[in-house]
């Protein structure tokens, strides 16, 4: 009997967390695959190559770009309803916290298709990443499996009062991910002070202060360490001609956006992060290097508490000079890199072995 998955992502983090899984499943011939992309944070250059590299195939693409999320959560629902009724996947994943998975898990739920939903169980606080933590939520209360990467992830369901036997803790995707590229790439050779720098949030790129400051920033530690920063669209878009022409004047080295591969080449050559990315903390911890997130919640609470993660608390009472001492002072210093525990496997079993029941 022939069982059909679908992944349903709408950013490049989705596309790392999907990588193990799909390149997993697609030995298996008794299992049809596709991915819906929704198209939330469609961008060419920084999802052609992503899939090229990953070798994904049988992609079909939403098309919501230009509107806020109060227009595109509907249309995803109604998109991604359409593909699961054309397609009639027997299982879908649903991969993180973004409005794609918001609207998957509502689109499922309606249609009763069960789903598994990656990265379940992460909870932000109260008075922050307030988005974020409603699609975990939600993602999470109409989930048939809960794939837990933590103890403290898989205890927030259970004290939700989810059902035990929904809930499992398998670890991370990305943990897989990085290792599977790594073994790819072997021994990169190390580079002193250099520092990986991504910004693309809303609540950073959006706000002309927060911007401002943060390029004043990158400026005053290019004047120290080796600063990388690949572009990300939503940047390039919103940064004035005098913040771009500052960049480019300055030491700052800003290139496109970078491969998966690359991302982890250049990792594994760099003392630190500054960042307010969800995903490239976890990378830079299981590659030994410290980050500073641009946020005031962590998101990835372990990794805080061990050292791998520090916040920046109150970045609207932060001057150029300050935010470039902290982010000197929190990288400043080796750490091993973070073990987590290979989860593919895991997943697929539990999938295959409940497909079977049905």
């Amino acid at each position: 009997m022939t069982n059909k998955i679908l992944h349903i992502v709408g950013t490049r983090p989705q596309y790392i967390k999907l990588f193990p899984l799909w390149t997993a499943i697609d030995s298996d011939r008794s299992i049809i695959q596709e991915i819906y992309d929704t198209g939330q944070h469609y961008d060419k250059n920084m999802s052609e190559e992503l899939i090229k590299e990953f070798g994904f195939q049988n992609i079909t693409y939403g098309n919501i770009a230009g509107y806020g999320p109060e227009k595109q959560i509907p249309m995803m629902i109604e998109n991604i309803w359409n593909k699961l009724v054309s397609f009639k996947p027997d299982y879908v994943f649903l991969y993180g916290d973004t409005n794609s998975t918001l609207a998957g898990s509502i689109a499922c739920a309606k249609l009763e298709i069960p789903y598994g939903h990656l990265e379940a169980g992460v909870r932000t606080e109260e008075h922050v990443g307030i988005q974020e933590g409603v699609n975990r939520k939600v993602a999470d209360h109409l989930a048939k499996h809960h794939f837990c990467v933590t103890k403290l992830d898989y205890n927030n369901v259970s004290n939700e009062g989810l059902p035990s036997e929904r809930n499992h803790l398998v670890g991370d995707l990305m943990y897989d991910a990085f290792h599977i590229m790594s073994d790819r790439l072997g021994d990169v050779k190390d580079v002193n002070d250099r520092i990986l720098v991504t910004i693309h949030r809303a609540e950073n790129v959006d706000d002309d202060s927060r911007r401002g400051l943060i390029i004043e920033t990158l400026v005053e530690l290019s004047k120290h360490s080796e600063v990388i920063l690949p572009l990300h669209p939503r940047l390039r878009a919103k940064a004035s001609v005098n913040e771009l022409a500052l960049l480019e004047s300055s030491q700052v080295k800003v290139i496109e956006p970078l491969k998966y591969s690359d991302v982890i080449k250049t990792l594994k050559g760099a003392t630190g992060v500054v960042t307010d990315s969800g995903g490239l903390p976890k990378d830079a911890a299981y590659a030994g290097v410290k980050s500073v997130v641009l946020r005031d919640d962590p998101i990835w609470k372990e990794l805080h508490h061990q050292g791998y993660i520090h916040t920046v608390d109150a970045l609207d009472e932060m001057t150029a000079p300050s935010l470039k001492d902290y982010c000197m002072t929190m990288l400043d210093g080796a750490i091993p890199p973070y073990r987590s525990e290979m989860s593919t496997n895991k997943i697929v079993d539990i999938v295959k072995a409940y497909l079977d029941t049905k």
